[in-house]
């Protein structure tokens, strides 16, 4: 079995987090020792032994990690003081831990935290508080009301470190009731005389979440199971492959969903990229006003009557002969220099960055055909004029828009065991 001690200073607590990492590969479980406990205990007690075939087989990989217990829920200075400190570590386990797991996992899935006896009450509190974070949490054995550790004193701070304390305050609408019905929340403990507080407070745990219409899973073992390793390991052996389960299921839907966002990104950009259209279409037309403004002579031509006297026309003609190809000559080399300019401005300011392009503006209707009078050479230019310009292709019309298909997240089942059973 594979086994690393990664060591990283803290800058929440001011000292080192140690971190004993077994196995290289699969769901990455963050383990919190019994009260006050180096995460060497883990090893010693034979909680490593037990999951052996999970580590060896690349299911889980175990980061056991050392605590702070000692100068905060077992201390005996100022309560304040105390209190600080355990935050200090609840902001070194999210801050500092959890990227360090995923560094080493090479993974960015979300750890389960697992934890026993005091090391389940932090689980409850990581998973509760940051279900954004953890996957989940296995607690065994764990007291969740702080007054176990504090008496009645209480201050905001140990009330955020406190299940039984803000679930009763927590609003059936809070955005974090959808995630705990994502995650797996599983907690049990045994109903010998030892485990009577836990009992207790794993009993308002369950009460709040049903409140919440949270399906967790709380479970109740014989009253002869007893606060100890000989049933923590029997409860993790029954409760690993049932929660890891779940957490691919949950994990499945989730990447699924996942799949379908970047094609929700690209109907919103072509929304956009659809809406700026009529700008392009007024700067073409505004281009074709202009173009038609700068051209009296052309534009005159064009409207003269049919009905004109023949002789008149044909006077007219010889007599402006050498002005309308001076003025043929000067439009089309207005028209060549402004050519290249308008159209890219006009289907610059369509398009916003990463777009589609925008299907291009019309070019400018082909000037008028001067008239049959006029000399061969006067059509030939103009002809060449015309011939010149290259009607710009369309652009590809946007493709229809997708809609993303809806995946239904997968549920936890509640599983309810009865004393009997166990």
């Amino acid at each position: 079995m594979d086994k690393k001690m990664v060591v990283r200073h803290s800058e929440n607590l001011g000292e080192d987090l140690v971190v004993n990492v077994y196995g290289t590969a699969g769901q990455p479980v963050v383990a919190f020792a019994p009260q006050g406990q180096a995460p060497e205990n883990l090893e010693e007690v034979g909680l490593v032994d037990e999951l052996s075939d999970y580590l060896d087989a690349g299911v889980i990989q175990l980061f056991c990690v050392n605590n702070v217990d000692n100068e905060s829920w077992g201390g005996t200075g100022d309560a304040a003081e105390r209190a600080a400190r355990q935050e200090a570590y609840y902001q070194a386990v999210c801050d500092e831990l959890v990227p360090l797991v995923h560094e080493v996992s090479g993974s960015e899935a979300r750890p389960l935290a697992l934890g026993f006896d005091l090391g389940a009450t932090h689980a409850a509190i990581f998973a509760l508080r940051r279900p954004d974070l953890f996957q989940g949490c296995v607690c065994l054995s764990g007291i969740y009301d702080a007054r176990r550790y504090f008496g009645d004193w209480m201050d905001a701070t140990l009330y955020d470190n406190t299940p039984c304390a803000f679930l009763p305050n927590m609003p059936a609408d809070h955005p974090y009731v959808a995630l705990y019905n994502q995650r797996q929340l599983l907690f049990c403990t045994g109903q010998e005389a030892s485990e009577a507080e836990s009992v207790r407070t794993t009993r308002e745990i369950d009460a709040n979440l049903v409140r919440l219409g949270v399906e967790a899973w709380c479970d109740y073992w014989g009253g002869d199971v007893s606060h100890t390793w000989f049933w923590w390991k029997k409860q993790i052996r029954y409760f690993l492959p049932i929660v890891l389960e779940d957490v691919e299921k949950t994990t499945a839907a989730e990447k699924s969903t996942a799949k379908k966002a970047p094609a929700r990104k690209r109907t919103t950009t072509r929304k956009s990229t659809a809406a700026k259209k009529p700008a392009t279409k007024k700067a073409a037309a505004e281009k074709d006003v202009k173009a038609a403004e700068e051209k009296p002579a052309a534009a005159k031509k064009t409207t003269a009557r049919k009905t004109t006297a023949k002789a008149a026309a044909t006077k007219a003609t010889e007599a402006e002969k050498p002005a309308t190809k001076t003025a043929a000559k000067k439009a089309t080399t207005i028209a060549k220099a402004e050519k290249p300019a308008a159209p890219a401005k006009a289907t610059k300011a369509a398009v916003p960055a990463k777009a589609e392009d925008a299907p291009a503006a019309k070019p400018a209707a082909k000037k008028t055909t001067a008239r049959k009078t006029a000399t061969k050479a006067a059509k030939a230019e103009a002809t060449a004029e015309t011939a010149g310009a290259e009607k710009p292709a369309a652009a590809k019309k946007p493709a229809a828009k997708t809609t993303a298909a809806k995946a239904t997240a997968a549920k936890t089942t509640t599983r309810k065991r009865s004393t009997s059973e166990k």
